[in-house]
């Protein structure tokens, strides 16, 4: 790939010269970027790197980005985020000017924005956890995107781009078997998959059930992980914990590896049940590979579908059924409507639990379905 000279209206960031590093073809220097400077932010998407390390940068590398290369950008002008949660300091307010260090990342969210690493012109951040890239569309009622400019690639000691999902994706398989796995799925996006999946796991483990809470899919943010983390699960994971800033455009085989990887951990937790979330609704390109493979739907048991109203739901057990899976029961927002529970029971024999309150019917219906004891 050809490289072409980056030029700097002032003088760089962080210039410390390492002098083993003087034979690479590109100007690699010093970059102390924990925390010690007021002006980076170290976003929450590269908390896996480790703290208090000084990361060389590549100032006159203009490669294309791929998918986890690990950016310095500054922000330009402010739009839809105007704060995002750091590695170490939590939520903190942006102002033109910081500097970020986030990761370049897809993002596929039809009630916000369509994403995709492309270019280092034109990039914005696309969630609360520091991803970056170019919008595509965005819905209607979005705000605009927080414009940022790109500075510059971190590397590793040997010049190389540091890129999350090559440093800390490491695929394995277990070697014993994990059994009762629950699938939670959204007819679309904001269909209450993630309430769902709150309320079936705390509800599971106060009734004396382990459980591993996962989320296989998605954009990286603090929000969904977060949420997990408060129910006092055995075990927590999502798909950033491996480098992924996303898993939108990631191949089959790669995801895959990933849902193996994550139940291979999930596994050593000794689970009665994992609830594995996939992000999205149904027609999502990721969700729809995962849900037509048979290498998924020999592993899993059934799967907990959240949707919107009766329309919607009636919709997804078709599709659900047609890909071979069993459906444990419908629940998320349509629970809220008693109109669209009768809608749909008038139409399908299917259960319907309530992702409201405790999630006492949701809990019920796994254990009756799974056939737990416990």
């Amino acid at each position: 790939m050809n490289q072409t000279a980056l030029t700097h209206a002032h003088p760089p960031l962080f210039a410390l010269p390492m002098t083993e590093l003087s034979t690479l073809p590109v100007r690699v220097e010093s970059a102390p970027l924990w925390p010690q400077n007021n002006q980076t932010k170290w976003t929450w998407s590269c908390r896996n790197l480790l703290p208090h390390t000084e990361y060389p940068v590549r100032y006159d590398d203009r490669g294309l980005p791929q998918a986890g290369d690990v950016a310095m950008v500054r922000v330009e002008n402010l739009g839809y985020h105007i704060k995002l949660m750091t590695a170490q300091q939590g939520q903190l307010r942006l102002y033109p000017g910081d500097q970020l260090v986030g990761v370049f990342g897809h993002r596929y969210a039809t009630d916000a924005y369509e994403a995709q690493v492309v270019t280092l012109d034109n990039l914005s951040v696309l969630t609360n956890a520091g991803m970056i890239g170019t919008v595509l569309s965005k819905h209607q009622d979005m705000k605009k995107p927080t414009f940022v400019t790109f500075l510059h690639y971190l590397t590793d000691e040997h010049g190389q781009r540091l890129n999350l999902k090559r440093a800390h994706f490491h695929p394995k398989r277990s070697s014993q078997s994990l059994g009762n796995i629950i699938l939670v799925v959204g007819s679309g996006m904001n269909s209450g998959k993630t309430t769902t999946m709150m309320k079936l796991t705390r509800s599971l483990l106060e009734r004396g059930v382990r459980v591993a809470a996962c989320k296989l899919t998605g954009s990286v943010s603090t929000n969904d992980r977060g949420e997990l983390c408060a129910t006092g699960a055995h075990f927590v994971t999502d798909f950033s914990d491996y480098g992924f800033p996303s898993t939108y455009l990631c191949g089959e085989d790669e995801l895959h590896a990933l849902f193996h990887t994550m139940m291979a951990d999930a596994a050593a937790a000794r689970p009665d049940v994992t609830v594995v979330e996939i992000a999205d609704g149904l027609l999502q390109r990721e969700t729809r590979l995962l849900l037509e493979s048979p290498v998924i739907q020999r592993q899993v048991q059934g799967v907990v579908m959240a949707a919107t109203c009766a329309s919607s739901a009636i919709f997804g057990l078709d599709q659900l059924h047609a890909h071979g899976h069993q459906v444990v029961t419908v629940s998320g927002i349509i629970t809220n409507s008693p109109l669209f529970m009768r809608e749909l029971m008038s139409q399908r024999e299917t259960a319907i639990a309530s992702s409201a309150g405790n999630g006492e019917e949701l809990a019920q219906v796994v254990m009756q379905y799974l056939e737990l004891g416990i």
